[in-house]
C-alpha cells in the first residue's frame, strides 16, 4: 500500500509506528522516534528524520539483505558468496549488509563482500550502517507518494 505525504501526516502515532516500523528491519524504535516528529512538511522532511534517527544510533541495527542465496543458479558464485559472507561475519561480528537494488548482478555484491572485507572494523560500521540507510529511503520512498 502507497500513502501520500497527507494521509501519513493524518496517522495516529500508534498507527504510523505500525506503517514504518520494518523500514529498518527489526528496528521499530526507529519509526517510534520518528513518529513523535508528525506532521512532516514535505517528503524529504519525513525521509530527512529517519535519516537523522539513523544518524543518531550508535550501533548498526539487525537490518540485513537477505540478498536470495536459494535463487542464485551458478554454484560456484553461491559458494564463493557464502564463503565471502561468512568471512565477514568472522572478520566483523555483525552481518553483511548492502543495498541489493545499487547491484546489478551476483558479481556486483561478490565483488562489494570482498572489497569490504579489506576495511578496518571502524570504516565498515560506517559503510554497513550507510547501506542500512540507503535501504531504508528505498523502502520508505516504496511506501509513500512523492
Amino acid at each position: 500500500m502507497k500513502f501520500y505525504l497527507e494521509e501519513i501526516n493524518r496517522l495516529k502515532k500508534a498507527d504510523f509506528e505500525e506503517v514504518f516500523k520494518n523500514v529498518v528491519e527489526c528496528c521499530p524504535e526507529i519509526s517510534q522516534t520518528v513518529s513523535s516528529m508528525l506532521p512532516f512538511p514535505t517528503f524529504s522532511a519525513l525521509l530527512n528524520a529517519f535519516m537523522e534517527t539513523l544518524d543518531k544510533m550508535d550501533h548498526i541495527t539487525s537490518e540485513q539483505s537477505t540478498i536470495g542465496l536459494n535463487r542464485i543458479t551458478n554454484e560456484e558464485k553461491r559458494i564463493i558468496l557464502k564463503e565471502q559472507i561468512e568471512a565477514y561475519w568472522e572478520k566483523f561480528n555483525f552481518p553483511f549488509v548492502i543495498c541489493v537494488r545499487e547491484c546489478k548482478t551476483i558479481d556486483d555484491i561478490i565483488e562489494s563482500v570482498r572489497e569490504r572485507l579489506s576495511r578496518t572494523p571502524d570504516e565498515e560500521i560506517r559503510v554497513a550502517f550507510e547501506h542500512v540507510k540507503k535501504i531504508t529511503s528505498f523502502r520508505i520512498s516504496d511506501m509513500v507518494s512523492h
